[in-house]
């Protein structure tokens, strides 16, 4: 099938090391002065739609979209049930993108059926903020720095803890940065919105690590 990207130069870089080589489709960096032909595709992938608004809403094009939705569910990104056979919800975010199976959300059968057709490596999750593996490694990260804060201890006791201990691939710095800690941040604070502060605390070591990145 025809597939469009779009997004930010660094989102469609990562995407590009991993299942967007299967795919191989063309690209727009998002914002541009041009625009692509959007009733050429059959498939549009907006790497960025829960971080701001889509064009999928506003631009002629009966194509499939796929619409990241880790930081904001695919029913609070579409404005009508009309929506829901035409679109999906992934998580491609940094790293994730990068691995081989692709999570998605669907609101419809039909909206799956089309998107399981062109990406058969994929599993149909629920539509919750941060989706599964996002989500359990954002509470994962937040959770160690909370305990960083609790027990005063320095992160590299912490990192040496999950490495060593757990054996866990990476320490929590390493996922941190590797994910982009202003991406874990959103996800917990989606949670913190969704469900409440006592029941997804946000630990203010990773605001501070999202501050950090944002400045650098």
């Amino acid at each position: 099938m025809r597939t469009l990207v779009i997004g930010s130069e660094e989102r469609i870089a990562a995407l590009m090391r991993g299942v967007g080589q299967r795919w191989q489709p063309d690209i727009w960096v998002y914002p541009s002065r041009t625009t692509p032909g959007w009733g050429y595709y059959d498939v549009i992938v907006d790497l960025e739609a829960d971080e701001r608004p889509s064009p999928a809403f506003s631009v002629p094009s009966r194509a499939l979209w796929v619409l990241n939705s880790v930081k904001k569910p695919l029913r609070y990104q579409l404005p009508t049930p009309v929506w829901y056979e035409r679109c999906v919800g992934v998580n491609l975010l940094p790293l994730f993108c990068e691995r081989p199976l692709v999570e998605a959300a669907a609101l419809s059968e039909a909206a799956w059926l089309r998107f399981h057709t062109w990406e058969p490596q994929s599993v149909r999750v629920p539509d919750e903020p941060g989706m599964v593996s996002a989500r359990i490694l954002a509470l994962i990260l937040n959770e160690a720095l909370l305990l960083q804060s609790e027990a005063a201890l320095p992160i590299q006791t912490i990192d040496t803890a999950v490495k060593l201990g757990l054996n866990y691939p990476r320490t929590i710095s390493e996922w941190g940065r590797a994910v982009g800690w202003h991406h874990i941040l959103d996800i917990v604070e989606a949670l913190r919105v969704e469900y409440g502060a006592a029941v997804y605390p946000v630990a203010s070591r990773l605001r501070d690590l999202a501050r950090g990145e944002a400045l650098s």
